[in-house]
């Protein structure tokens, strides 16, 4: 598993050639992939460069590497009609099917061998990140995305888990 965090500005190879660097992901709200990676615009080109993520040969923490480059287009300017960027749900709304909020997107982790998105990492406040720790949150069947918000329902809200990474746990602290 990869977190969206870890591959943005990671470089892309072709065998020992730089391609580029990754800038965004497009992601398919309705199967909840990653279908693709936006590449930084050079100096001389008006649109970005995207390849999908079929053209991937393998995905390091650092560097992807793919194919070849023949998969790499220019994005079209309404490819992300139907699409959301990863870049806008960071720090969007979570709210359950009561309208409640859950927290804010921080992180969104994706399987290396097909894209499936597999969990969000969510933020409820700076003080409660601090003190506990940001929460995980699994991306089951009703996560449902859109540019504005993600909403779930009452099953995935009961599995939203600490990562245990907050001053509580390393106080060694059981309650508050």
């Amino acid at each position: 598993m990869h977190y969206w965090s870890d591959i943005v500005g990671s470089s892309v190879y072709t065998d020992q050639d730089k391609v580029g660097e990754i800038e965004d992901s497009v992601i398919d709200p309705v199967n909840k992939t990653v279908i693709g990676f936006i590449l930084e615009r050079k100096n001389t080109e008006l649109r970005h460069r995207f390849f999908p993520f079929k053209q991937i040969k393998e995905i390091k923490r650092d560097s992807i590497k793919l194919k070849s480059t023949s998969g790499i287009i220019t994005l079209p300017r309404n490819y992300t009609k139907n699409k959301i960027l990863i870049e806008e749900l960071l720090n969007k709304p979570i709210l359950d099917d009561s309208g409640e909020s859950v927290g804010r997107v921080v992180d969104i982790a994706f399987d290396a061998e097909n894209g499936l998105l597999r969990e969000i990492i969510i933020s409820g406040s700076l003080i409660e990140d601090i003190w506990a720790g940001k929460k995980r949150m699994p991306v089951l069947d009703r996560v449902e995305f859109s540019r504005e918000l993600i909403q779930i329902d009452r099953d995935t809200k009961k599995k939203i888990t600490g990562l245990q990474k907050g001053l509580k746990k390393l106080l060694n602290i059981d309650s508050v």
